[in-house]
């Protein structure tokens, strides 16, 4: 059974968008809240992974 990552990184707020790389269009993956943006065969699977990654707390020094 294949995982649909278009589908479950479009439930976190991911968007696709193009932009043109030497008169070719080229798929980029983009959140507003993230200042990355992924390209790739692999991007929608990275922003899954991203987006379920546990945010990182800063503790505070006892």
């Amino acid at each position: 059974m294949p995982v649909h990552w278009k589908l479950i990184a479009s439930a976190f707020g991911w968007r696709a968008g193009f932009r043109l790389e030497d008169a070719h269009p080229r798929l980029v993956i983009h959140h507003r809240r993230h200042s990355g943006r992924l390209v790739g065969a692999d991007a929608w699977k990275r922003a899954v992974l991203i987006s379920i990654r546990a945010p990182e707390f800063v503790h505070p020094k006892v």
